[in-house]
């Protein structure tokens, strides 16, 4: 059902985010109102993250920015809704194992790029998405900017950006700080380094195909900060994770952690169902959960049991030193 709400109410929004309507209602009616909902949540910090994020794309699509990002977006959320229909019904993901993914999704080049382009959307259209970016930028960024004033320039590591948006928003608003980015698919590489570079920050920003999960093997405590958003529910074995968290972060280094929980996504493999799952990994790790947030969206299935929430956690590495708690490393 379309969104039948008069576009005058959009009379104060950037050119972008009125063009992002227009194309949408007229493209994709059925999925206008993921836009309303979202952009009443918070019309400000909407309309400048959402025409922030548009430019990127622009500049890298160029006339084709909307087509290929609003229509990657609407194929992204059908996809997750009919796998989580599937899930409601036989009471599991899909797959259990990473090559099962990989020849279905991850080996796939172009529906690979289609899944990132429309996935980054979600991060500004879907209202709990956008909540949680907003948690990203003034809990865990406002955090960095503070601890970071005067000093030298943070070094910011992001296991599996995808298309590079929480990267890109480190390096916005940590104007001395450098990115090293790391992900395993060959797609995410491409689409994450192009957006950096037409954005201006590529020289602050280096790219490497490489498994997140391996970086407890090469050097640790080089980061600042640690970036890991949507990873862990794709892994058969979560905790390496955490693991190369703790193992990247500097004594004293903070990490913002994102999973997802009962939500069923072609590529999500390890079940979640308990908030405190996440929390005890990282404690697993030596890690301290010092701010959570967990949100689900406000429209559900008809008749859905499970909940599928996405929840983000801002996490601490004992300083050298420092007194800790109960168990801490």
């Amino acid at each position: 059902m379309s969104d039948t709400r008069e576009p005058s109410s959009l009379s104060d929004a950037p050119a972008r985010v009125r063009a992002l309507f227009e194309h949408t209602a007229r493209a994709h009616p059925r999925s206008a109102r993921n836009l309303y909902e979202a952009r009443d949540a918070h019309p400000a910090r909407f309309d400048a993250l959402t025409d922030e994020l548009l430019a990127s794309c622009e500049r890298v699509l160029g006339d084709r920015a909307l087509e290929v990002t609003v229509g990657g977006f609407v194929r992204f959320s059908n996809g997750v809704a009919f796998d989580q229909a599937r899930y409601e019904r036989d009471g599991a993901y899909a797959h259990k194992r990473y090559e099962e993914v990989n020849a279905a999704l991850y080996s796939q080049t172009e529906e690979m790029s289609d899944y990132l382009w429309g996935c980054a959307l979600t991060n500004v259209l879907w209202v709990h998405h956008l909540e949680l970016s907003l948690f990203y930028i003034d809990r865990f960024l406002g955090r960095a900017a503070r601890e970071a004033a005067g000093a030298a320039a943070p070094v910011v590591v992001e296991l599996a950006p995808g298309h590079g948006w929480w990267g890109r928003l480190a390096l916005r608003r940590l104007p001395r700080a450098t990115l090293r980015a790391f992900d395993i698919s060959p797609a995410s590489m491409l689409i994450a380094r192009a957006l950096a570079d037409v954005d201006g920050l590529g020289a602050r920003a280096s790219y490497a195909q490489m498994d997140a999960t391996r970086a407890v093997e090469g050097e640790g405590a080089v980061a600042d900060l640690c970036v890991c958003n949507f990873l862990v529910e794709h892994l058969e074995r979560p905790a390496d994770l955490l693991a190369s968290i703790a193992h990247l972060l500097k004594p004293g280094g903070w990490a913002f952690f994102s999973g997802a929980l009962t939500a069923a996504q072609v590529d999500h493999i390890y079940e979640f169902r308990r908030e405190s799952e996440l929390v005890a990994l990282a404690e697993g790790a030596g890690l301290r959960a010092v701010e959570t947030m967990s949100l689900g969206p406000e429209r559900v299935l008809k008749g859905a049991r499970l909940l599928p929430r996405s929840m983000s956690l801002i996490l601490h590495k004992r300083p050298s030193g420092a007194a800790w708690g109960e168990g801490g490393r």
